[in-house]
C-alpha cells in the first residue's frame, strides 16, 4: 500500500511539474540587468562586489536569463542600464535586477551608491545615487514578474559620515543596512541580504555570503523561490554567526521557479516529516506583517508571538519603522482614559453601575466630576487595582460596560497603499480597520484613528464629490466631520505625507497655482445666496469649526456647494511643498484625487 501511494506521489508530482514547466516557456522571457560595484573613487573598496556580480550573473545565465553584467557604474551608468533594461521587459517577461555594492537609507528612502559618490551633503544624494523605489518603479509595471535582490547593504563610510552630520551621533545607528519598502505589483519580489538595521559582509572569500548562498540554492530542482530563500536564509546565518539575516520585504504572490526539473525521488521509503501548525501559522503571519510593514501590526504580532526567532526580526522591523518608538511606550491613566473615548452613554452607564455597587458617583449625568471621579478611585482600590480616578478598559470592563481603547494617531504606512485583506486577519483586533481594507480594494488607503473616530483617506485618480460620498456610505461611513482645530490637524497630516492625495494646477483666470485636497462632509444650502451663509455638516452635526482658505469661500462659480481641503499661491510656482491644511468651496462637476471619511 505504501508503495502505490508512493508512485502515485510521483506521477502526480510529474504532472505538476510538466504543468509548471510549460506555464514557465508561455509566460515570456526571462531578463536580469545585474551590477556590481567594487572601485568607490571616495568610499574605499569593496573586494567581493563586482566578483559577486560577475558570479551571479553567469549563474543567471545558466538559468536561461538574457543577462546584462554593468561594473563600476557611476550614477549616469547606473541610470542609463536601468533605463536599456526597462525598455527590454514586455508584458509576459520575468525581470530580474541585482545589485552588489554601497546602498544607503536616508529619512526611510533607500538608494544605490554609484561609484563616483561623495556625498558630501544630503543635496548630493540625489545626483550621486539611484534612489531603490525609482528602479522597482520602472522595472515592476512592465513585467509579469519582477525580482530584485540587493547585496547593498555593505557598511558605507560616506553614508555613515552623512547619516551622523544630519541625524546626531546618537542616532546614527538607525540608519544602518536599508530600509523597507512598498511595491504595487502582487508579481514582486524584494530581497535584501541583510534585516533593516543590520550591515552585510562583504565577505572573506571569494564571493559574499548573500551571493554565495543565492548561487547555492536558487536553482534547487523544483524548489519554489520562497523556499529556496529560506534555505538562504538558514547558509547566511550560519556563515555570519547570526549577524545578518537575509530578507524578503516584499511578497510574491505567483510561484517562480528558477529550475523547473524535478528532483531526484528517493528510491528507498523517506518517513513523512512532522509539521508543526504553529510554526506554519507564525510564518503565515510573520509574511502578513512583512506585506502591510506598520509599528501597530509589527505590535500586534509580538503580542501574539512574543518570544521565538520572528519575534526578534518583528522587533527589528518595528523598530526600524518607529524609530522614537512612538507608536508604543507608556501613557497617563488620563491619557488611557482619553483613548476610549468615551461617549455620553457609556459615562453615564459607569456612573449607574458604580452606584449600583455602593460607590456615590453623583447624578448620572455623564459628566466626570469630582464625585464620580472619587467614586471611580475607591472602586478600583477595592478590586486591588492603583486608585487612579481614571477608567481603562479593564475597570469598564468590570462595571459591565463594553468599551474599545482606539489611540490617537497614524495606523496605516503613511503612504497611500492598495490593501489586502486577507494579510490583516489574525492580527488587526479593531473592526473598523478591517471594514475600512475590505471597502472598495481599488483605492489606495491611509488611516489613522482620532478620538474614538477611525478617519480614512481614499486616493484614486480622478474623484467627484458624488462618488466620494457613495464610497463613504457604501464603506458604513461618511465625509469626514470636522468639529475642532485638533481634528483638522490630524486630518491634513493623513493626506500631507503622500503627494498623490492632491490635484495641482494653474488657474489662469486667478493667476494662482493650486492644490485640490479630499473631498470632506461639508456642504451649503443650495438656497443660500452669500458663500458663508447656510453650510452645514452632511451627517447632520453643526458647523461650530471651520478653516476656510483665505478670501474661501468665494461661490467661485455657480453651485460651489461642497468643501475640500485647499491650498493656493499667487502666480505659476511649484507647490509641492506647501503644506495644505485649509478648505475651500467647489462644484459638483470639480474632482479631485482623495476623500477622507470616517468610521464610527
Amino acid at each position: 500500500m505504501q508503495e502505490i501511494a508512493k508512485r502515485l506521489l510521483v506521477a502526480l508530482a510529474i504532472v505538476l511539474f510538466a504543468g509548471v514547466s510549460a506555464s514557465q516557456s508561455a509566460d515570456g522571457r526571462r531578463l536580469a540587468l545585474v551590477i556590481g560595484s567594487s572601485a568607490y573613487e571616495a568610499a574605499g573598496n569593496l573586494p567581493n562586489a563586482v566578483s559577486d556580480a560577475r558570479q551571479f550573473g553567469a549563474f543567471l545565465s545558466s538559468q536561461g536569463f538574457d543577462t546584462d553584467i554593468v561594473t563600476d557604474a557611476d550614477r549616469r551608468e547606473m541610470a542609463d542600464a536601468v533605463s536599456r533594461f526597462a525598455r527590454k521587459i514586455g508584458a509576459e517577461d520575468t525581470a530580474l535586477f541585482y545589485f552588489a555594492g554601497h546602498g544607503m537609507q536616508l529619512r526611510g528612502e533607500n538608494y544605490l551608491v554609484g561609484t563616483d559618490a561623495r556625498l558630501a551633503n544630503e543635496f548630493d544624494v540625489a545626483a550621486e545615487t539611484l534612489a531603490l523605489t525609482d528602479v522597482i518603479g520602472a522595472i515592476e509595471k512592465k513585467a509579469k514578474v519582477a525580482l530584485f535582490f540587493l547585496d547593498a547593504c555593505r557598511n558605507n563610510p560616506l553614508a555613515n559620515r552623512l547619516n551622523q552630520e544630519i541625524e546626531g551621533a546618537t542616532r546614527s545607528i538607525a540608519t544602518r543596512g536599508l530600509a523597507p519598502v512598498e511595491t504595487e505589483s502582487a508579481g514582486t519580489m524584494v530581497a535584501f541580504a541583510a534585516a533593516p538595521g543590520q550591515v552585510a559582509l562583504d565577505g572573506r572569500g571569494k564571493n559574499s555570503p548573500f551571493t554565495t548562498a543565492l548561487i547555492g540554492h536558487l536553482a534547487g530542482p523544483g524548489l519554489e523561490i520562497g523556499t529556496a530563500f529560506k534555505r538562504v536564509i538558514r547558509d547566511v546565518r550560519k556563515a555570519t554567526d547570526g549577524k545578518q539575516s537575509p530578507q524578503i520585504l516584499s511578497s510574491l504572490s505567483l510561484e517562480f521557479y528558477f529550475n523547473t526539473a524535478l528532483p531526484q525521488v528517493e528510491q528507498a521509503p523517506v518517513a513523512t516529516p512532522t509539521i508543526d501548525p504553529k510554526t506554519i501559522e507564525v510564518e503565515a503571519d510573520f509574511r502578513k506583517a512583512l506585506r502591510i510593514n506598520t509599528p501597530r501590526i509589527w505590535s500586534f504580532f509580538l503580542e501574539k508571538y512574543p518570544s521565538g526567532e520572528q519575534a526578534e526580526l518583528a522587533r527589528q522591523m518595528r523598530a526600524q519603522a518607529d524609530p522614537g518608538g512612538q507608536s508604543r511606550g507608556g501613557s497617563t491613566a488620563a491619557e488611557r482614559e482619553n483613548d476610549l473615548a468615551l461617549n455620553q452613554t457609556q459615562r453615564r452607564d459607569i456612573q449607574l453601575a458604580l452606584a449600583g455597587r455602593g460607590f456615590a458617583a453623583g447624578t448620572a449625568d455623564g459628566a466626570f466630576g469630582r464625585q464620580t471621579r472619587q467614586a471611580i478611585a475607591d472602586y478600583q482600590k477595592s478590586v486591588g487595582v492603583a486608585g487612579t480616578g481614571y477608567v481603562d478598559e479593564e475597570v469598564a470592563k468590570q462595571l459591565g460596560v463594553a468599551v474599545k481603547a482606539y489611540k490617537n494617531g497614524l495606523y496605516s504606512s503613511p503612504r497611500a497603499r492598495r490593501l489586502e485583506p486577507k494579510d490583516f486577519e489574525g492580527l488587526e483586533t479593531d473592526p473598523r480597520v478591517l471594514k475600512a481594507v475590505a471597502c472598495n480594494p481599488y483605492y489606495q488607503k491611509v488611516y489613522g484613528s482620532f478620538e474614538g473616530h477611525l478617519y480614512v483617506a481614499m486616493q484614486g485618480g480622478f474623484v467627484s464629490r458624488t462618488s466620494a460620498g457613495f464610497i463613504a456610505k457604501n464603506c458604513g461611513g461618511y465625509l469626514a466631520t470636522i468639529t475642532s482645530a485638533a481634528e483638522n490637524s490630524f486630518i491634513a497630516s493623513l493626506l500631507n505625507n503622500d503627494p498623490r492625495m492632491f490635484r495641482a494646477g494653474y488657474d489662469e483666470r486667478w493667476k494662482v497655482s493650486y492644490k485640490m485636497g479630499a473631498w470632506i462632509g461639508l456642504v451649503q444650502d443650495s438656497a443660500a445666496k452669500e458663500p458663508r451663509g447656510g453650510w452645514k455638516w452632511e451627517n447632520g452635526e453643526a458647523m461650530t469649526y471651520s478653516h476656510w482658505d483665505k478670501n474661501k469661500p468665494n461661490e467661485g462659480k455657480s453651485g460651489d456647494d461642497y468643501a475640500m481641503f485647499f491650498g493656493e499661491r499667487q502666480g505659476k510656482t511649484d507647490l509641492a511643498g506647501l503644506y495644505v491644511d485649509a478648505w475651500d468651496d467647489m462644484g459638483a462637476g470639480d474632482s479631485t484625487s482623495a476623500f477622507v471619511f470616517e468610521l464610527e
